[in-house]
Formats: structure tokens, sequence, C-alpha cells
């Protein structure tokens, strides 16, 4: 190696480092951070059910609708908190995964059900192909998260009038979970850092809801995790955008499979 290879090599190891414990600086600054806002959220959102609850006795609708807003806001920013602290420890390696064999399709269907009956103005399908089981060993909860996350993606950009499609199929000896929308799309620049932490949202021409990507983040850092990967496609703004996430199919000849028998979970819980 030549003495001008050799100080190019080490100038790049050096920015790597840099790169490397800048990265790790801003992770634990957002877990810090994200910990230290959960004390003040809690005590919103006690404050949000005590006015609610005086409404209710007062027979003050005004009083209940504002602690209700209250105490639905405060809730969505504590799942926003608790969406950064586990893409922090994800990504610092200390997130803990509670594996079992999960039945995917019946997962995923009790998911997509549960929220499709919050948003009745949107369509949403869902289709299964092969019918039968596909087993995954994987943590039912943190796969839960990332179905809930990519649902609840499809629902904010779809619009009101917006057609969602989910489907679960079989692809080389993976589980394929897919959710597509007839939303706004994704600007062509934006796929590449779309599963970014902070990264640009699906349409990042609209201020009005500019979004944070904590939520695509975690999908990846726990698809990830559990020897999956996930990847987004679009046409363009104004085709639609979908997400598809694949997780690795359980062998039927791993002795943890055949340990669990009939225990296999199919909804993921605990």
């Amino acid at each position: 190696m030549s003495p001008d290879s050799s100080s190019t090599f080490h100038h790049l190891q050096v920015a790597f480092e840099d790169a490397r414990n800048a990265s790790a600086r801003k992770d634990r600054f957002i877990a810090i951070a994200a910990h230290e806002l959960r004390q003040p959220l809690a005590a919103l959102m006690l404050q949000a059910e005590a006015l609610r609850r005086t409404g209710i006795h007062r027979n003050d609708e005004f009083l209940e609708e504002l602690g209700t807003d209250l105490r639905a806001t405060a809730r969505r920013q504590a799942r926003l908190i608790c969406d950064l602290v586990d893409v922090a420890r994800a990504r610092s390696g200390k997130l803990q995964l509670c594996t079992e064999t999960i039945e995917v399709g019946t997962l995923v269907r009790r998911v997509v059900s549960t929220m499709a009956s919050v948003s009745p103005s949107v369509s949403l399908h869902f289709d299964i192909d092969p019918p039968e089981r596909l087993l995954c060993r994987v943590d039912g909860v943190r796969v839960e998260q990332i179905v809930s996350n990519l649902t609840e993606n499809a629902l904010k950009f779809a619009g009101a009038q917006g057609r969602i499609t989910v489907r679960v199929l079989a692809e080389n000896g993976f589980a394929r979970i897919s959710v597509a929308d007839t939303g706004r799309g994704i600007m062509p620049d934006a796929i590449d850092t779309i599963f970014d932490t902070f990264g640009e949202s699906q349409h990042p021409c609209d201020p009005s809801d500019p979004g944070m990507g904590i939520g695509l983040a975690l999908v990846k850092e726990l698809a990830d995790a559990q020897g999956g990967h996930v990847r987004a496609h679009s046409e363009g703004l104004g085709e639609g955008a979908e997400f598809t996430v694949w997780l690795p199919l359980c062998d039927a000849q791993d002795p943890a499979v055949q340990a669990n028998g009939d225990d296999i979970r199919l909804n993921g819980t605990r």
C-alpha cells in the first residue's frame, strides 16, 4: 500500500468512527429525552382523564369532550415516545425479543380488522395466500407493532375514500406481509430515506402533516432484529405506496417448533 493510500485509508477509518460515535450519541440522547418525557405525559393523561370524568359528573359536554381530546393527544405522544425508545434500543442492540412460534396470517388479520373498525370510511381489504398456516419464530408483540405501524401509515395517507390492501403469502422461505394504499405516494428521492428516523414523509410537500418517520424507522429495526427485511415502493406522487416486510418462516424440523406443538400462538398476545 502506497503512503497516499495508507493516509486515505486512515482518514476514512477516522471519519467512519466519528460518524458511528455521533450516531451512538444521537441514539443515547433520544433514549434519555424520551425517558424524561414519560413522567410528565403520564401526569397529563391522568389530568385529562380527571377532566373528562368531571365533565361526565357535571353533565358538561364541553369538559367531557375536552378531556377526551387531551387524553387522546397524550396517548399519541406516549406512543411516539415508546417508538423512539424502541428504535434506540434496537440500534444499540438492547432490544429484548420474546420469540415464539406465531401463525402470521391470523395475527395480521386480527390487527388489521381491529384497525379497520376505527376507520370505517377507508376500504380495507385482506388477502392471504396460500391458505395453510405460515409459521414464524418471532416476537408476536413486535410483529403486531410492525403491522399496526404500516397499517396506520397507510390509513394516514390513503385519504377518507382511499383503499388499503394487506396481503400475506409465502415467498422463498419468508412470510411476506405487504400493505399497499391508493394514497399520495412517495417522492422518488424519499424512497431511500423513508425508513430513517426523522426521515422524509410520504408527501414532504404537504406542510400540514409532514410526519416524523419514527414509526417506519421502528418497522425496519424490528424486522431486521428478527432476521427479516423491509422495502418501500411507489411509482411516485399520486400513485400510492406499498410497504413490504419479509419474516423468515420456521423450519418444520426446527426442535423449537416441534416442542411448541399445539401451543402455537395465533394472536401474538402474552
